[in-house]
């Protein structure tokens, strides 16, 4: 009597636990799909409002919620709001090092929920690359507001965090292998009398055998995201004539260019600063410019991959066996291309400076077998739960652990949605009366740009999704 009431317990537990699963894991996806269309639409406004009452607003008094606070910073930049976007950011930046200093009884906690239920009961946790961004965006920010001073210390902290992404990336690796070494120690010790015998090996190549992009993808050498690398050249060729700064706008600079050794843009920008570092060209001398840099479409989201593994167990000793990873999947550009027109006389058009679909994929492809051996040793965990479910409770038992393996075995799906797929670039002279055409094939209406009385002139357009209209924001110098 004592076995089956404790048996019972246990069953309800497991109920419990899937239903609680479900409950946390059902109401932010909509809510990211109702930010999702909004900022697909380009009403960047509504949808900087969704994200910012999903953070929980701007009160001191409760935490604001990582990744809602990176989609609300993007959305303000994109609807001009750049001082809000800043402020957003910061307290984004303020969330994720605390994601990095958590204390270890939390660690321990999130450790535990990610292998008995998933990861979506856990804080988000920051990608590299989101780090990176954020301090871009905050960067973009002040150069709108023209706060030269701000957007150098923020130019300089994406550098830093560019040059310290590998050895921050491989400190995470390792305290990841760790956690994992441990946990596959604990799930892989069979017990040899009730027979429940885990076949990880064939686990991990069967999930393999589902991920052949994983081979074709093109990524990026040490996490370098050309489109922070140029944003930060950009900013101290035209910013500061210190040879100093002219030294970090080259090495940025060159970097782009090797990524992007046919782009006309990156190529006379190189050519320039090298000039003006040898002293041959003047600044003030220099020809009148504009930078059109096009964020284009939207980066990739993450869809759930159910992958079964019929050899993950020896012969019928669980009811329900299959790992939930993340897979990429892309979106489209908004257009093709961006055509600049003086009237009618055509100027140029927009070129790829960066794909952050390629940055994503390079961080991603970095992190995968560490996210497979997770879900691995999370269905090992659940197997064993089943197991010994069915030896106690029979049929009963059985089901009773299926379906909380079935309703807890969910990828994580939360990624950073609102960053752009591409962003393109032109450099061009500006129109005698200052006046800039854009147009591009399957855009309605073409924009009318008027630039600033300034001698160079940065103009940001952002399309999210293909038929959009595109707004565009102006930075002089």
């Amino acid at each position: 009597m004592k076995t089956r009431l404790t048996s019972s317990r246990h069953f309800a537990l497991l109920g419990a636990i899937a239903l609680a699963s479900g409950c946390q894991t059902l109401a932010p996806t909509e809510k990211m799909a109702d930010f999702n269309q909004l900022y697909a639409s380009g009403n960047y406004q509504a949808a900087a409002d969704s994200a910012l009452q999903s953070a929980g607003g701007l009160s001191t008094e409760k935490q604001p919620e990582l990744l809602w606070s990176l989609q609300a910073g993007t959305a303000l930049t994109a609807s001009g709001q750049f001082a809000l976007s800043n402020q957003v950011f910061d307290a984004a930046e303020d969330l994720a090092k605390e994601e990095d200093t958590e204390h270890l009884v939390r660690k321990g906690f999130e450790k535990l929920t990610s292998t008995l239920v998933n990861n979506n009961l856990n804080r988000y946790s920051p990608t590299v690359y989101d780090g990176v961004m954020v301090n871009t965006y905050k960067a973009l920010n002040s150069m709108f507001l023209a706060d030269a001073q701000n957007a150098r210390i923020e130019f300089n902290r994406a550098a830093d965090r560019q040059r310290r992404a590998e050895e921050h990336f491989r400190s995470k690796i390792q305290a990841q292998k760790e956690k994992l070494s441990e946990e596959q120690v604990k799930a892989e010790a069979p017990a040899p009398a009730n027979g429940y015998q885990p076949n990880r090996a064939e686990a991990e190549k069967t999930v393999y055998q589902a991920y052949p992009e994983l081979q074709e993808w093109q990524v990026y050498p040490d996490f370098v995201n050309p489109y922070t690398d140029y944003l930060h050249g950009l900013y101290f060729m035209l910013g500061s004539s210190d040879k100093d700064d002219l030294g970090k706008a080259r090495d940025s600079l060159r970097r782009v260019a090797g990524m992007n050794p046919n782009n006309p843009a990156v190529k006379t920008d190189l050519q320039v600063v090298n000039n003006l570092i040898r002293g041959t060209w003047r600044k003030q001398k220099l020809n009148p410019a504009v930078w059109v840099i096009f964020e284009n479409g939207l980066g990739p989201e993450i869809e759930e991959l159910l992958v079964p593994i019929p050899l993950f167990l020896v012969n019928d000793k669980v009811e329900y066996s299959q790992l939930a990873l993340p897979k990429l999947k892309l979106r489209d550009q908004a257009y093709s291309h961006l055509e600049l027109f003086a009237g009618n006389k055509p100027l140029g058009k927009t070129e790829q400076l960066a794909s952050l679909d390629r940055v994503v994929q390079t961080e991603f492809k970095k992190e995968f077998p560490y996210k497979v051996t997770e879900a691995v040793i999370s269905t090992i965990a659940k197997g064993a739960i089943q197991y010994e479910a069915r030896r106690q409770g029979g049929l009963a038992g059985a089901l009773a652990a299926g379906v909380y393996q079935a309703a807890t075995t969910r990828a994580d799906k939360r990624i950073w949605s609102a960053l752009p797929k591409e962003v393109q670039v032109a450099r061009i002279r500006p129109p005698a009366n200052r006046k800039l055409t854009i147009k591009s094939p399957g855009l309605a209406e073409p924009l009318e740009v008027e630039l600033p009385d300034s001698q160079f002139s940065i103009v940001y357009i952002k399309a999210s999704a293909p038929g959009s209209q595109p707004i565009y924001q102006i930075a002089g110098y």
